[in-house]
């Protein structure tokens, strides 16, 4: 059952040490995030952390995040994994293809901590869509022109969208300039000087400043996420329709002043 939509947070399968090192395997799965307050009450009613039996171990993941193994092993701290599974619930539509195409084309991760530093200060990454007039105009196959296009090619819409001169020169007369211009060769060109790294749906501008992998230490990157998650899960609680439990009982009550009411409802509201 992989689950890629990591958005919805992280699958990790938990076990305890001791417990494996007395021959007897309780791996059990568990949905992260959790709030802090609830996972030893979770862990000790699944039977994998008692007095005796504390220190706890990931036998498995379902699915990484951002593709990059050396920061997901058996010794990743629990705690971490679920502050990085609050910030991808977190994170703004688009951020996970940028984060993904800073590890893909950035500095090599090698500790959780940098990949929570990494999608704490997504919006500081050089990474950028690709954007251009008419990029979500359709053909007759309901195509965008995003979508059909290569990234070499959406690269060189994006980065010439504001050259007035450009498109005043290969527009000019009936634009048989435009239809011999190689757009495909303007992106190879950009990748082959270093000036970018291309990907699907955005691109690395190779020049531009990556933010530091030691930002932040792991208590203030928990303590503000955390924070945030809190108050993102209240609303979202605060937002949700009224319990089955809450609307039977609402029509109840109504149905007991109806009752109540009798005959006399129809004067009552001949006064008002």
């Amino acid at each position: 059952m992989a689950n890629n939509d990591f958005h919805d947070g992280i699958d990790v399968c938990v076990g305890n040490w001791g417990y494996y090192s007395e021959g007897e395997l309780r791996d059990t799965w568990m949905h992260l995030p959790m709030d802090p307050d609830e996972i030893e009450p979770w862990l000790r009613g699944h039977g994998l952390v008692d007095e005796e039996h504390e220190e706890t171990y990931i036998s498995d993941y379902d699915g990484l995040p951002f593709r990059c193994p050396q920061v997901f092993n058996e010794y990743a701290r629990l705690d971490k994994l679920n502050v990085l599974a609050m910030q991808l619930t977190l994170l703004p539509e688009g951020d996970l293809a940028h984060i993904q195409a800073a590890i893909d084309h950035g500095e090599p991760l090698s500790r959780l901590d940098e990949l929570m530093n990494l999608v704490a200060q997504a919006d500081e990454l050089p990474v950028y869509d690709y954007v251009y007039d008419d990029m979500y105009v359709e053909d007759q196959w309901h195509k965008t022109c995003l979508e059909r296009s290569t990234p070499q090619e959406n690269y060189a819409y994006t980065a010439l969208d504001g050259d007035s001169e450009f498109w005043a020169l290969m527009n000019r007369g009936d634009g048989e300039l435009l239809s011999c211009f190689d757009f495909n060769s303007y992106g190879d060109i950009a990748v082959r000087n270093g000036y970018v790294e291309l990907c699907k749906t955005c691109y690395v501008n190779k020049r531009g400043d990556w933010p530091p992998l030691d930002e932040y230490p792991f208590e203030e990157i928990a303590d503000e996420t955390l924070a945030e998650w809190r108050g993102a899960r209240g609303k979202d609680a605060a937002e949700k329709p009224a319990a089955p439990s809450e609307i039977a009982y609402a029509a109840s009550a109504i149905a007991a002043l109806s009752a109540d009411d009798g005959a006399g409802g129809t004067e009552r509201a001949a006064k008002l």
